[in-house]
């Protein structure tokens, strides 16, 4: 029979899988129910805590001050979506705008409920944890594929497409980050020979669907990330969360080169599509950029507290770039940027809680990183996050990258482990 931490545990690796079959559903039984489902795995986690909570009766505190700098930034989210209820929005209403706050939170409490259960556990490992989570949805996505399956959301003929993903960039992030995470795994082969063959399996697996998605932004940071790590590079490096900041502007900066890096025959073969204008532009996202640096420059209405969930409609941001494209509405675009979105939606207020994060995050696996600690290979999940969520929509909302820098903020948020009582959260 499990135990309330087998079974939490088990809920958690599961959770992965199951928010591609939510995001699965998003596309083929509507968005509030693909929300809601998206959202069930962490219900059942917190829902057997609350009941434990009330049977025991007692509280121990266990939360440090980021716990509440997390919360901030979750609720400055949630408030945009109220915000953009006011403003009338196309894309929420208040049954599913009540489900996307339901999801903002959930995956975070969760991952800290899953801290608490296993606190009296010296032989405990999130990173391990996360790591099964990502096996478990990759499993799933095979199978999906294996019966003729597709991705519902975002996909073409010629490509992979993992069905169960919030569109198969959203797989390529996740499957990116999962195999920054196994290098950590591949490092030693001599003590466990079977277990490492079946990572390096896991591993090459990965990466053969993430060059057949063939998604470019995602392969860039890959690899980047996978030299540094391999030589050990990240170890010595300075400044890495400044230069983050400055992801898109480098990007925009450096398009020629990026090209001409990518017209180089091992890449071009690799990433098949290398067309100067597409490449330079980043498929176009710098038309969008563009428009939110005009409106940072000319306009700024909403720049404190933003204009709400999709508030690049509010505002009629993006009128000219849906025409150019071809859009029936605007409302339909996004940002292709989570920082943009959010200093749209929330604001500088938004903008800079979610650098407290990324910056508290940031210090709390670098620490563990260099100190060669079980979480380390969170580090190389959390460095790619913290790229990612500059250009490209994936750390936003009920996208998955959004949920998971609140999980990978779990363990950054506890207080050190004290084994002399079970301790519940404040």
């Amino acid at each position: 029979m499990l135990s309330k931490k087998q079974l939490i545990n088990t809920v958690f690796i599961l959770s992965f899988p199951w928010y591609g079959y939510g995001a699965y559903s998003l596309g083929n039984r509507g968005f509030a129910i693909g929300i809601f489902l998206c959202t069930l795995p962490y219900l059942l986690i917190l829902g057997i805590y609350v009941l434990d909570l009330l049977y025991r009766q007692t509280v121990t505190p266990v939360v440090n001050g980021r716990f509440y700098l997390v919360l901030g930034a979750l609720t400055s989210i949630s408030a945009s979506v109220l915000l953009g209820l006011h403003y009338n929005s196309p894309v929420i209403n208040p049954a599913n705008g009540a489900l996307l706050i339901t999801l903002f939170y959930a995956p975070f409490l969760s991952s800290v409920v899953v801290q608490v259960y296993n606190r009296a556990d010296p032989e405990f490992n999130m990173s391990w944890l996360i790591l099964k989570g990502f096996i478990a949805y990759l499993i799933f996505n095979l199978l999906g594929m294996a019966v003729g399956m597709h991705n519902l959301i975002h996909s073409f003929p010629d490509r992979a497409s993992p069905p169960f993903a919030v569109g198969i960039y959203d797989a390529a992030h996740m499957l990116s980050i999962a195999n920054l995470m196994l290098l950590f795994h591949l490092r030693d082969f001599k003590p466990n020979p079977l277990r490492w063959f079946g990572l390096a399996t896991v591993y090459m697996i990965n990466l053969g669907i993430i060059l057949s998605i063939n998604s470019r932004l995602s392969f860039m940071i890959f690899l980047v990330f996978t030299v540094l790590f391999i030589t050990q590079a990240m170890r010595v490096l300075r400044g890495l969360f400044t230069v983050s900041l400055f992801t898109m502007p480098i990007m925009m900066s450096f398009g020629l080169l990026i090209y001409e890096i990518l017209s180089l025959p091992v890449f071009s073969a690799i990433m098949e599509r290398v067309d100067k204008t597409d490449v330079t532009t980043f498929n176009g996202r710098t038309y969008i950029w563009g428009s939110a640096a005009d409106w940072l420059m000319d306009d700024r209405r909403g720049l404190i507290f933003g204009n709400g969930y999709n508030g690049q409609y509010h505002i009629r941001l993006l009128e000219w770039v849906a025409k150019l494209w071809g859009e029936s509405g605007s409302y339909r675009l996004h940002m292709h940027s989570a920082f943009l979105e959010i200093l749209v939606d929330q604001g500088v207020v938004g903008t800079l809680l979610m650098y407290g994060v990324y910056w508290s995050g940031y210090k709390f696996y670098r620490k563990e990183y260099l100190a060669n600690a079980r979480m380390a290979p969170i580090y190389a999940a959390f460095v790619y996050l913290m790229f990612a969520w500059q250009i490209d929509i994936f750390g936003y909302a009920f996208n998955s990258g959004f949920a998971l820098v609140f999980i990978l903020m779990g363990p950054v948020v506890m207080k050190p482990r004290n084994v002399e009582h079970t301790d519940m959260l404040a």
